[in-house]
């Protein structure tokens, strides 16, 4: 059994490390698209094939640039995917373990099972496999975005909608923006970060759930403990996608224990169900008596949901606005070109003042509502006190400026 809070802590080691990629991708973007304006308004003039040669030997160096630093962070990403995997699978039958030898059985630990070993390495492998596809789709997304912004740029500028260097400066405002998305085989697209915490999260605990259902084989234990938390994912009717309502119960496994419904009705192994995508919710083995978790006020819970939501929107905005911060300062730092230094300058001013509102809204939002702040959902790779600093005297240049 593993708690919420457990849960929401276990994978945020692998969001850093996707956040600083995703940062480092971004700088990079914008970096060479400021290298490449920066080389003057007589390249508006050169022949498109020209153009387009010279472009296509940019993103190659982009692409090498972007390979090395995923490199980096794969090195990272393998060790603290394998860390939270095996810390997450000692924890979880530590709690089943225990319920275990109360009943008089003599479970095996964790690494003496070649079983459950193989188990845990088979999703290890899998969460690493998923980590591998983000990074060459946005390897990929990150090339693409490069040549299509330099082109735009000079479409622009040839056709004389607008100048060489508003041009340059809508690139690279653009990527600034959108930063680098996965795409998902069902069109849904995310940023690297969210994709790798929802598969780090779903996958420790599918994890930790084949270990504990093959335990339970083991043992030839019927009562499931699921586990609760407030502000639990509600829906209209009484099923899977209703974690509110199957919540904090014992289930029988099996059918084996009268008075207990079966455990299928969470939806477990599903996407929208118990241990599906992002859920904090986890399971282990019960003596149908003893229940630790909280049973909530079903109006409670979806005021604590809605209210939840709400504060998740709030910061991921705050962290989106930080992130083009950051961007469009390696921009104004990259480029040579004074008029499009200037027009970028003014950029970060303008989007330092909104981050600058963003936190005030947020703060007024939690003190309102009763809400603790969560500052560590507020972070991004790379953003520091200098940053901080950077982005308040920009917020008040523009605040002066108005």
């Amino acid at each position: 059994m593993l708690t919420p809070e457990y849960l929401l802590s276990i994978s945020e080691g692998a969001e850093e490390i996707a956040s600083q990629l995703h940062a480092d991708i971004i700088s990079r973007i914008v970096e060479r698209i400021a290298i490449r304006a920066s080389r003057g308004d007589e390249y508006t003039m050169t022949a498109i094939d020209k153009w387009q040669i010279e472009t296509l030997q940019e993103s190659g160096y982009l692409l090498e640039d972007i390979h090395k630093e995923i490199t980096k962070a794969t090195a990272k990403q393998e060790k603290e995917i394998k860390a939270a995997m095996q810390d997450a699978g000692v924890t979880a039958l530590d709690y089943d373990d225990a319920i275990y030898k109360a009943a008089g059985l003599s479970p095996l630990p964790l690494w003496e099972s070649p079983h459950l070993v193989r188990l845990m390495q088979r999703n290890y492998e899998a969460t690493l496999g998923e980590w591998g596809n983000y990074t060459r789709t946005t390897a990929t997304a990150s090339q693409n975005a490069f040549i299509q912004a330099c082109d735009e740029a000079y479409n622009l500028t040839t056709s004389g909608a607008l100048s060489y260097t508003q041009a340059f400066g809508e690139a690279i405002k653009e990527i600034a923006k959108d930063g680098v998305i996965v795409t998902y085989p069902s069109g849904h697209t995310d940023t690297i970060e969210t994709a790798t915490l929802r598969a780090m999260r779903t996958g420790i605990s599918q994890a930790t759930g084949d270990i504990q259902t093959a335990r339970m084989e083991e043992m030839e234990w019927d009562i499931i403990l699921v586990s609760s938390h407030m502000g639990a994912r509600t829906a209209p009717n009484e099923d899977a996608a209703n974690h509110a309502w199957w919540q904090g119960k014992f289930y029988s496994r099996k059918g084996k224990t009268e008075g207990l419904p079966l455990f299928s009705v969470t939806g477990y192994g599903t996407g929208a169900g118990l241990c599906g995508w992002n859920c904090r919710h986890s399971f282990g083995a019960g003596d149908g008596e003893n229940n630790p978790f909280e049973q909530f006020d079903s109006e409670e819970n979806k005021k604590a949901y809605e209210l939840s939501q709400r504060q998740r929107l709030l910061e991921r905005r705050i962290r989106k606005s930080k992130r083009e911060v950051m961007a469009l300062q390696s921009a104004v730092d990259a480029t040579k070109d004074e008029k499009l230094k200037f027009d970028l300058q003014q950029s970060l001013d303008k989007k330092s003042y909104l981050l600058q509102k963003q936190n005030k809204a947020y703060n007024q939002f939690c003190e309102d509502n009763e809400l603790k702040k969560l500052q560590e959902r507020l972070k991004i790779a790379e953003w520091g006190r200098n940053e901080a600093a950077k982005a308040r005297g920009a917020a008040r240049r523009y605040e002066n400026a108005k």
